[in-house]
Parts: C-alpha cells; structure tokens; sequence
C-alpha cells in the first residue's frame, strides 16, 4: 500500500474543507437516502467529522498499532447510529453502510482531486478503506458481546447553577461502564442529534452519571432550558483516552487545570483519586469572575471529606479556585493557567487540562514555557466540531497541539 501517496492525496484533498464534505453527504444520501436518518437535521456540526476519521485511519494505515486501535474504537461507537427502512422501521449499522459510505468517499476524492485522481492511486484508496471498514465491522462486532449500541436513561435530578449552567443526573437502564475522564455520546430523542459530555462523577455502584452543560449552541441550551427530571435521553459507548490516563505515573504528582465545564471530567478524576492511596494531587479551577465557579462548593466538600487528608501536611489534595476579577474575592487572582504557574514548579508532575479550546491552549503554552516537559501534558478542550476520538494522549508543543472533545 502507498502510504506516500495516500498522505499526499489526503493533504490536497483536504484544502476543499467543508465543500468537500458537503459533497460527501449529497453523493451518501443520494446512493443510500436510508442513510438520511443516521444524521441530524441540522448539519452544520456535522461537517467534516466523518470525513476527518476516515482520512486520519487511512493515512495511518502503515500503522498496524494506531490504525486498529482507532478503527475498532471508532467501529464500536458507531453502533449508536441507526438507518431507516422502507417502512421507517431502525435498523442497526451494517456491512451495507460501510459499502455505500466507502463509495462517497471515492467519488468525493475525485471530484477534489480532479486530474490527480488516477486509477491507480483510486486502487490505494479503496484497499486502505477496506481494510479501515473490515476493523470498524470488527471493532462493532466484539462490542456488541458486552454493551448495548446505547443507553436509555431516566434523568433523576436537574440542577441549574447559573442561567446558562445545568447539571444534571440520569439513570442508564443498563450499567455504562466508562473510565473517569472519557466522554459519552448523548442524545436528546427530541433534537436527534448527538453531543460529548464528559461525566463529572467517577463510576458509581448505583449506576448513575452526573453532567455538567453550559449553553453554546442548540443543543446545550435545549438541555440547559428545558431539561427536566423524568425526561428520556440515550447514551452512546466512552470514548477518550487523554484525560483517563491519569494514572500513568501513580508515583508522581498531578496537576489538574479546569476552566468553565471542563472541571466535570476533572472532578470525577478526583472523585477515582479518593479511592486510592492518596497520591498528591492539585485541583486548579478557574473562571473570570465568582459566578464563573458554579461547582466551588461541591468541590470544597470533596476535599474536605477526602480519606486520608491528614496522612500528608495540608493534606494530599489541594484545591485552588482563582478568578480574572472578583469584588471582595478573598482567594487567587489570575487565569487558571497563571495561577498554576505560580502553585509550581511542575516539572515532576502529570499535568491535566481541561476547558474551552481557548483556555486549553494558554495553560497548555504557559505551562510548557514554565519548564512542564510536553509530554507530561495531558489535555482536551471541549469544542463541537472535531471527534472525541481524534484525541491525542500527549501534546508535543503548544503548536502542534490536537484540539480535542466535542461539546
């Protein structure tokens, strides 16, 4: 296989961006209509997320190790997704799929790549996407012997923290077992559309996930205003490998840096870390004013009821909020990223981050410049418009860094 030449094909590819990926559904939908129900009315956050999996798979298929483990990975959440037949009836994702989706995506590349797209590079692409749907199938398959394609939960509780902050709790009528620090796919039956949420809380005995959702866009806000105790929504398998590979190094320390909603994955790292020795661990949680840090309570309890806080001086937990500007702020003053900083040095320590791509970045820059090596760097930005498992476990530099999540 050339994977020279799938690389290169897939960068010119790439320039048409979002025309590309228009075309990509009109040629799907137009050979398999039954395909239109798999996907929400609205597509303007769909975009490119399909195309931009398949593309990453196949330009890495001289990798046996990543290209498996993404495949199947991808495969297996995909089970979510459902068609229609004539009668409108669902019916599961299946080989057919993957033919038709197989054949968009080549007539895409050759309407984009124009007078490029010769025979034989057309064979290259069609062999690296039947190997790349061959693992998907078989990634779905070994998935569907122990979870279902999703979740039905009860929401228990609603929480509303702020006018555009909503917490809430469900009940999955099956255990969804997930690491702290991946997300979940979850739908609201009513918009048809699937959103990441991370959940705030590690695994419970009773089974039920807290998520914590800022209004952004459709989605968000319906689930922030309208969301009610005894709706329905579905829950797709975990995904996310970043922030759940906290304890890659369970003897050094860890630093953890939230901005906005992004403490929900942090917290239910935290919520894991109770469970344990009592390894030293830092909570950073920033905001631009007070009003900002809707979960500083919740978090106070958590530290201040953690097993084992007198086993070390201070404690083993610290938990820091900090904000821009605050009248009458008693604590730190700075972003979360600067208030890190100062907390520091970090250069021994596993570092986690987690919030907007904007905040993600920063902390991400500031840290590394501090003397944080980049490897030791963890993070993930909640962003709608790339897919989850696109994440990267460790950021090389801040300008090579991966945005990741999907909210």
């Amino acid at each position: 296989m050339d994977v020279v030449a799938l690389r290169q094909s897939w960068a010119q590819f790439s320039v048409a961006g979002a025309e590309a990926a228009k075309y990509f559904y009109a040629t799907l939908f137009l050979i398999a209509p039954e395909t239109r129900a798999m996907f929400p009315t609205n597509m303007q956050y769909q975009q490119d997320k399909l195309l931009a999996a398949l593309g990453h798979m196949v330009t890495h298929v001289d990798d046996e190790r990543v290209v498996t483990a993404f495949a199947q990975r991808l495969g297996a959440d995909h089970r979510r997704f459902q068609g229609e037949d004539g009668q409108g009836r669902p019916v599961p994702l299946a080989q057919c799929h993957y033919v038709w989706v197989g054949q968009a995506l080549l007539a895409t590349l050759e309407r984009f790549l124009g007078p490029r797209w010769t025979p034989g590079l057309r064979d290259e692409w069609a062999a690296a996407y039947e190997l790349v749907a061959r693992l998907m199938l078989t990634g779905a398959a070994e998935a569907e012997q122990t979870s279902p394609p999703y979740w039905e939960a009860e929401v228990l509780a609603v929480w509303r923290r702020r006018a555009d902050v909503c917490v809430f709790t469900v009940r999955p009528n099956y255990l969804c077992e997930y690491l702290p620090g991946q997300s979940l796919p979850v739908q609201v039956p009513q918009l048809r559309t699937w959103r990441y949420l991370s959940p705030a809380n590690a695994p419970r005995t009773d089974g039920t996930i807290e998520f914590h959702v800022r209004a952004a866009g459709r989605f968000s806000t319906h689930l922030v205003r309208k969301l009610r105790e005894g709706d329905r929504v579905l829950l797709g398998s975990p995904v996310g490998t970043a922030l759940s590979s906290y304890d890659r190094s369970p003897d050094l320390p860890l630093l953890l840096v939230a901005g906005g909603t992004g403490v929900a994955p942090l917290r239910a790292v935290v919520e894991a870390l109770r469970r344990g020795p009592g390894r030293a661990t830092t909570l950073v949680v920033g905001g631009r004013t007070p009003d900002d840090l809707y979960d500083d309570w919740a978090l106070r309890e958590l530290v201040s009821t953690a097993p084992g806080q007198s086993w070390q001086p201070g404690g083993w937990l610290r938990y820091v909020p900090t904000v821009e500007s605050g009248w009458q702020w008693q604590g730190a003053v700075g972003t979360a990223g600067d208030t890190a900083v100062r907390l520091g040095p970090w250069r021994d320590t596993d570092v986690l981050v987690c919030g907007s791509p904007e905040m993600t970045r920063a902390t991400v820059a500031i840290l590394t410049v501090s003397g944080v090596p980049p490897e030791r760097i963890l993070a993930e930005s909640f962003h709608h418009s790339l897919y989850p498992p696109l994440a990267g476990a460790a950021v090389a530099a801040p300008d090579d860094f991966s945005w990741t999540g999907a909210r």
